[in-house]
C-alpha cells in the first residue's frame, strides 16, 4: 500500500516556531512544507472558491511529485446540499485549473443532516458531471451513510467512505473503493491560539489507526490527512502515525534546533 500522509492545510500562525522557522515569512510556509511533507488537504476551499492567482502560487511552491486534495466549498454541499450545483462545481474546478496534475481527491464532506437517502438521486446527478481525472471522497455524518444500502451504492461508483472518527457518528470504516481517505480531526476542544504544541496525547488512538491500516494492506493507496484539532499539531501527529507504520520520522528546522538544544 503506498500511503501518503499529511496536514490538513499548512498556514497555521501556531506552527511559526514550531514547525516553520519562526522568521519564514507566512507566504514561504507552503513551499517549507512542502520540503517536508508530499501531501496536504486544502481545506480554506471549504470556505470560499480560491482565486486562480493563489492557486498558481501553490503550484509554483510546491515540486511536481507534491500532491493536494480539496474539500468541495460549503456552498455545493451544506447551503445547497448537492442540489443543483452545476455552476458552482464548474467555478471550483475551474479555479484549480493551475494545479490539475497535483490533484489527488476532491472531498465532499456533507453536513450532518443530509442523509444517503437525500444526497444518492443528487450524488447521481454529480457524478455525471464530475471529471475522472480525481478521487472524490464522501464524508458523510448522517448515520445512514453506513447502511448496507449505502455501502453497496458507495462500492458500485467506486467511492470511498471517509474514515474518520466523529462524536456521535459510530464509523465502521467500510472499504467502498480501491483507495482510503483517512481524516485524523479529533474535536473543536483545542483552541486555534494552541495549535502548534500536542495538547491531547492520543499515542494509543494512533496506534490502532496504524494497526486498522496495517490491516488493509491489499488497497493500492491510502491518504490520511492529521487536523491540528486531533492532538494540537498536525505534523507531530503524522509524525506519530508515520513511526507507528515503520516510516521514516520527518524532521524539520525547528525540530532540530530543540533536539540539539537538550545536548
Amino acid at each position: 500500500m503506498n500511503i501518503k500522509i499529511g496536514c490538513t492545510g499548512w498556514s497555521y500562525q501556531g506552527w511559526s516556531g514550531t514547525f516553520y522557522p519562526k522568521n519564514l515569512k507566512s507566504s514561504e510556509w507552503l513551499k517549507y512544507y512542502a520540503k517536508i511533507f508530499d501531501i496536504t488537504e486544502i481545506n480554506s476551499t471549504f470556505y470560499r472558491i480560491p482565486d486562480q492567482g493563489i492557486v498558481r502560487r501553490w503550484n509554483t511552491d510546491t515540486p511536481r511529485h507534491f500532491r493536494f486534495t480539496a474539500k468541495f466549498p460549503s456552498i455545493i454541499t451544506h447551503e445547497k446540499r448537492l442540489e443543483r450545483v452545476n455552476s458552482e462545481v464548474f467555478s471550483f474546478l475551474s479555479s484549480l485549473a493551475p494545479i490539475h496534475e497535483k490533484i489527488s481527491a476532491l472531498v465532499l464532506q456533507l453536513p450532518p443532516s443530509l442523509s444517503f437517502k437525500e444526497a444518492k438521486p443528487r450524488l447521481e446527478e454529480l457524478f455525471e458531471v464530475l471529471p475522472d481525472d480525481f478521487l472524490y471522497p464522501i464524508e458523510g455524518r448522517h448515520e445512514s451513510w453506513f447502511s448496507d444500502d449505502a455501502i453497496t451504492f458507495l462500492k458500485q461508483k467506486g467511492v470511498c467512505l471517509v474514515w474518520n472518527k466523529v462524536e456521535g457518528i459510530n464509523n465502521p470504516m467500510p472499504i467502498t473503493s480501491n483507495f482510503l481517505y483517512v481524516r485524523l480531526i479529533g474535536d473543536r476542544s483545542i483552541p486555534d491560539s494552541e495549535f502548534g504544541k500536542v495538547t491531547k496525547n492520543k499515542k494509543e488512538l494512533i496506534e490502532s489507526w496504524a494497526k486498522k491500516l496495517q490491516e488493509t494492506q491489499d488497497i493500492p493507496l491510502a491518504m490520511v490527512l492529521a487536523n491540528n484539532h486531533f492532538e494540537g499539531f498536525g505534523p507531530a501527529t503524522a509524525n506519530s502515525l508515520r513511526m507507528q507504520l515503520g516510516m521514516k520520522e520527518l524532521v524539520w528546522e525547528e525540530k532540530k534546533q530543540k533536539t540539539l538544544g537538550n545536548f
